[in-house]
């Protein structure tokens, strides 16, 4: 129960800061190092509560006054965030909200709205969000056709759509002073003519029938590249987590022939902890800075960095499966902590440009199971070697042997870290196809329509 419930906190806030951070920043250049820094904020947590522990909670028989310190200092965190952690676009909602009800009403505005900027007739209202819709409507339908990571939403100019003015002011002059029914219109106008109206709205009157757009979680069920992108991090972050998971049973197993206390141990196994958490929030920072250098400066897409982050995972795999001291962890934790803040970093920012930032908290919110799932498949398969290797020494020391001797060395999880290492060849592919498919899709498209002329 304290797992579900810790899971479910830590998720929710994640999940929330990264979703409006990627509303508010979906027109801009730097998205990539805009959803880096609460990405990378969020992977240093371990850092410095790891190390808070080691300094002040090490020594205590129970974990009582450290679960407590942390929960007292995330409910305030999380309290002070929700005042100021809020979406830019619904800032002027109320002031629109308050506009409309004044004109309908004939009320006079309060001076903080008056003072905003100026009002609008109904009919102007009617036709900017009508055209608004129409923008929406054209940005999302290019960002499903584009796929890939193109920044689509960022860089799509619309121009807009002629409208007689002329018609509009002298309407609104001329029904100023009549009573506004639930439609925005008077009470004794007439239907609107053609001459009145703006393109958009005549031709929405002749086709008042529309399909119904068909839901976000659906378009992203059928898109081959959002299944590429989630079985590259279930391939990925799984052998990661096998390691940040167990490297206190690591540690343990090769302390043996050393003469470091229990408390030592503890507090080397956190700072090996807060090595890899610390390399982890670094590279999101660095990545996600370096990721938009290379979708502007470069014009290449994010996705090539993450088969960057894959190589770097199977290098670090293939060190695991040669540990033989306890020196040996710390370059393993930078390797470990550089390749999964460098994923977590790109993935998010890909998902937020490919599927819009409208959608980025269902869309992100079912690939980021990846690392659930890889985390329980590598955990199991560390597990099993771990008890294999356990009884491979039970049966060559015999069972009279000292209970001194019948630990577990580095034999236990060498081989679990060797299956992982193969694992981690999977994520390269998976990441390949999210780097290859979009431009391959295009290629493919613009033979078909060569071929149909």
């Amino acid at each position: 129960m304290l797992f579900a419930l810790v899971g479910v906190g830590s998720k929710a806030a994640y999940m929330s800061s990264m979703a409006t951070t990627a509303r508010n920043f979906k027109h801009s250049r730097h998205s990539g190092i805009a959803l880096g820094i609460p990405n990378s904020l969020y992977g240093l947590s371990t850092f410095v509560f790891s190390s808070l522990k080691a300094r002040w909670f090490e020594s205590d028989q129970t974990p009582y006054r450290y679960l407590a310190f942390m929960a007292f200092v995330s409910l305030a965190a999380h309290l002070l965030a929700s005042k100021y952690v809020v979406l830019r676009e619904t800032q002027a909602a109320p002031r629109k909200r308050a506009t409309s009800l004044a004109i309908k009403t004939n009320a006079p505005l309060s001076p903080a709205v008056a003072t905003s900027g100026s009002v609008m007739s109904p009919l102007h209202e009617s036709f900017e969000m009508a055209e608004t819709r129409k923008r929406r409507m054209t940005v999302s339908v290019a960002n499903e056709a584009g796929h890939g990571d193109g920044d689509v939403a960022a860089n799509s100019t619309l121009p807009a759509l002629p409208v007689d003015s002329t018609a509009i002011d002298s309407r609104s002059a001329t029904h100023a002073d009549q009573p506004y029914n639930d439609h925005g219109s008077g009470a004794d106008t007439p239907p609107l003519s053609a001459a009145t109206m703006s393109p958009l709205s005549v031709a929405v009157a002749a086709n008042p029938a529309q399909p119904r757009e068909e839901s976000a979680l659906a378009r992203l069920g059928r898109d081959p590249i959002a299944w590429a992108l989630l079985m590259g991090i279930i391939c990925l972050s799984g052998p990661g987590l096998a390691f940040v998971n167990n490297c206190g049973s690591m540690v343990r197993a090769m302390s043996h022939n050393t003469s470091l206390t229990e408390e030592q141990i503890g507090q080397y196994k956190d700072k090996i902890v807060a090595t890899q958490s610390f390399f982890s929030f670094f590279a999101r920072l660095v990545v996600g800075y370096l990721s938009d250098l290379w979708r502007t400066r470069l014009r290449l897409p994010r996705s090539g960095l993450l088969v960057i982050a894959g190589l770097l995972m199977i290098y670090a795999q293939n060190t695991a499966a040669r540990v033989s001291r306890l020196e040996d962890m710390y370059p393993l934790a930078v390797l470990i902590g550089t390749a999964m803040g460098s994923t977590f970093t790109l993935a998010p920012t890909i998902t937020a440009e490919t599927w819009g930032a409208e959608n980025f908290g269902l869309c992100w919110g079912v690939i980021t199971l990846g690392p659930a799932v890889g985390g329980h498949i590598c955990n199991l398969i560390f597990g099993s070697s771990w008890d294999q290797g356990l009884f491979n020494i039970i049966s060559r020391l015999g069972k009279d042997a000292p209970q001194d001797r019948m630990q577990c060395t580095n034999e236990c999880f060498i081989p679990a870290f060797r299956t992982t290492a193969k694992i981690s060849y999977f994520s390269v592919f998976f990441f390949t196809v999210v780097l290859c498919l979009p431009q391959a899709t295009a290629v493919w498209k613009r033979r078909w329509q060569k071929q149909t002329k």
